[in-house]
């Protein structure tokens, strides 16, 4: 009979497997592989079938608010300069394209909703590796779903003879505590052959993982891009579809004439229309309506995908009838993809925050070291209206020191280069007095005459 933890393991991958339907649906939507609304007429092959791809707008924008072009780490903020510790980080996040790789695990959580990255130990820096979350599932503690007994890796290849292979890894708790790495494969879904075996040299797993956003009573966490945001994407495309295929149909005048035959009906080269009959007419069709309706409800779907997805149009470069915006307008319009995004910050700033621990460890600077985290902004800034703010707080009593910092200068090196430039300019004066080229001052207030 099963244990109650081996019973628990077979439900947490059969749930998993679950997931999988949701986790394709929403790539496929995501790389633009979406359904077509209406049927193709099978005669003619004319497609009205119209797709705009408003997830992967949703997914970029979140990133991008998220991580920017990179975040930076810092173990003493105060220092003037990088401490060894520091350099070596930023060297080995370097040599991981550190950058790239936090905008992939940024897309993964906002599709999948938790993002899987793992520590794989080299000869000078440890490589960082990208894992599909489709291929991770996590058998946690029946007791604490948070507490990790272990983590499976498991995918399908294809080898060097053309058959399908299984591979799967195994990273478990042993009862001492410590981590087991296990390194199966299979064919055709035979039995399961260890090729490798060894014990991670660390307390903690080589996986590192967190929630995308924050999901109660469950390990995993939420995506941005839901069922309910596909369904609405698809909805989207649905009324624009139907509106193409009016447009088609409809859009150009149909000539129509009454009262005569087609035989009585001349149309000669210069294109005069000549109707040889009594009582005959000849008149256009035109579509009477402007589909105003249709496009209206278009908006509102629109409208009503950038809400649910946090994630407002002028975010997206969208500035309709917005005019000149202040900062206090843009910190309003911005509120919600802000507010998201400062949620993520919690979830994936603990799991970077304790992936540079773990780095720097295997780095030999002891496993003590917490980073701190300089985000990009969210908001874009109005500088004018920044600068105005700073020049009244500088009237107040705020330092510049305090007030440049704000603005985002290094208030040292600032200082630095004016004093520089200040020593620079006295030395122009000097040479330019030298050289005659100015007067100076006898002290009596006037000026000598200039020398030869």
């Amino acid at each position: 009979m099963d244990s109650i933890a081996d019973m628990w393991a077979r439900e947490a991958i059969n749930q998993r497997a679950a997931d999988l339907e949701r986790y394709q649906e929403a790539w496929a939507a995501y790389i633009g592989d979406m359904p077509d609304t209406l049927a193709i007429d099978p005669r003619t092959k004319i497609n009205d079938n119209t797709k705009i791809n408003y997830i992967r707008t949703v997914v970029d924008k979140g990133v991008s608010s998220l991580f920017g072009t990179g975040v930076t780490f810092n173990l003493d903020a105060a220092a003037d300069t990088r401490t060894p510790p520091e350099e070596w980080l930023d060297e080995c996040l370097r040599v991981n394209r550190f950058a790239v790789l936090l905008q992939k695990l940024g897309i993964n959580g906002a599709i999948y909703g938790h993002p899987f990255l793992k520590i794989q130990l080299g000869a000078q820096y440890p490589r960082l590796i990208n894992i599909p979350p489709e291929y991770v599932t996590v058998i946690g503690d029946p007791d604490d779903i948070e507490v990790v007994n272990a983590y499976i890796i498991q995918y399908t290849v294809i080898d060097l003879d053309g058959r399908p292979r299984d591979s799967r890894q195994t990273v478990e708790r042993n009862e001492a505590g410590r981590w087991i790495v296990r390194d199966e494969t299979r064919a055709a879904h035979g039995p399961w052959i260890v090729e490798q075996e060894s014990v991670w040299p660390y307390d903690w797993p080589p996986i590192i993982d967190c929630q995308n956003l924050p999901c109660p009573n469950d390990y995993y966490g939420l995506p941005d891009v839901g069922r309910d945001v596909v369904a609405l994407n698809r909805s989207v495309n649905f009324v624009l579809s139907n509106v193409q295929r009016i447009i088609r149909f409809h859009a150009h005048p149909k000539t129509v004439a009454t009262g005569v035959t087609a035989t009585q009906l001349d149309v000669s080269v210069d294109g005069l229309i000549i109707l040889n009959a009594p009582g005959a007419d000849l008149h256009n069709i035109e579509m009477t309506s402007d589909l105003s309706s249709s496009i209206e409800y278009f908006k509102r779907l629109r409208e009503a995908l950038h809400e649910v997805t946090r994630t407002p149009e002028v975010a997206t470069g969208k500035l309709e009838g917005a005019g000149a915006l202040s900062g206090v307008a843009l910190r309003i319009l911005y509120g919600p993809l802000e507010e998201k995004t400062n949620t993520k910050r919690l979830t994936y700033g603990e799991m970077l925050i304790e992936l540079c621990r773990r780095l720097l460890e295997i780095g030999g600077f002891g496993n003590q070291n917490l980073v701190t985290i300089e985000w990009p902004a969210v908001v874009p800034a109005n500088e004018v209206e920044e600068r105005q703010v700073a020049l009244m707080d500088e009237q107040i009593g705020a330092s510049k020191d305090t007030l440049l910092t704000r603005l985002g200068f290094d208030a040292d090196e600032e200082k630095e280069k004016r004093d520089a430039q200040g020593v620079d300019m006295a030395d122009q004066l000097l040479t330019a007095f030298d050289r005659g080229a100015m007067p100076a001052d006898n002290g009596n207030g006037k000026a000598d005459a200039k020398r030869a």
